[in-house]
């Protein structure tokens, strides 16, 4: 009879240790912040957004998936005053509202180190970074000083990502997926420096490519 009740708890753990290892669809979602750098992390501050990802099964310590993200940065206005004070000497105190979007459209491929329940991971991402400028600026008009204008402009560029991470098993359905990645974008963000003395007026210019160092939790769901 002892026997028996062994066998019957071994068979309880099966479908929970098969499970792990039989690839399936999942669905990851997931949400974050990106910290821009560079020329980008001047101009911008932290964005805050997430993402959306298809898992495709394929058996062994690799993974295929397919995501759709999206990023939101608010302008650096304390960034911009601050140029001006060391140019002229006086703070303007601008509020300049130029939001920027990101929307990354990436293939990614994980390689998993360790088959446990507890699986660290290195991930590579490559596709395409939609970016969006809304800028809307002071445009007065007689009799209304207080008029403004918004213009959009849109680009798309290649996007290229690679990060480390670790899944960890907290179920059959679902697993926890914590992430950092360093992306790189296509958009160039340029900066310019321009410097009043008495012997005239030095403009300094800078450039960059944009990039952000994404820091993200979410949840793998098993379909």
């Amino acid at each position: 009879m002892k026997k028996i009740y062994t066998f019957l708890f071994i068979l309880s753990f099966v479908p929970l240790t098969f499970g792990q290892l039989i690839p399936k669809f999942g669905l990851g979602i997931n949400g974050g912040v990106a910290l821009p750098q560079g020329d980008m992390g001047d101009l911008y501050k932290t964005g805050i957004g997430g993402s959306l990802t298809v898992i495709l099964p394929i058996p062994g310590p690799f993974e295929v998936s397919a995501s759709v993200g999206m990023y939101s940065f608010k302008f650096n206005n304390d960034y911009i005053n601050k140029l001006f004070q060391e140019s002229t000497g006086t703070n303007p105190n601008l509020n300049l509202d130029i939001p920027l979007s990101i929307v990354p459209l990436t293939a990614n491929a994980r390689y998993y180190f360790t088959p446990a329940l507890v699986r660290p991971y290195g991930e590579l991402n490559l596709g395409l970074s939609l970016a969006t400028v809304k800028a809307t600026l002071p445009d007065p008009l007689p009799g209304n000083p207080y008029n403004t204008k918004t213009t959009e402009s849109s680009e798309t560029k290649q996007y290229i990502g690679i990060g480390v991470g670790v899944v960890v098993g907290i179920g059959i359905v679902a697993d926890i997926d914590i992430n950092a990645r360093y992306a790189l974008l296509g958009q160039e963000f340029s900066q310019q420096k321009v410097t009043v003395s008495g012997n005239g007026t030095t403009f300094e210019e800078s450039k960059s490519s944009g990039s952000y160092l994404g820091l993200s939790a979410g949840l793998r769901i098993k379909l």
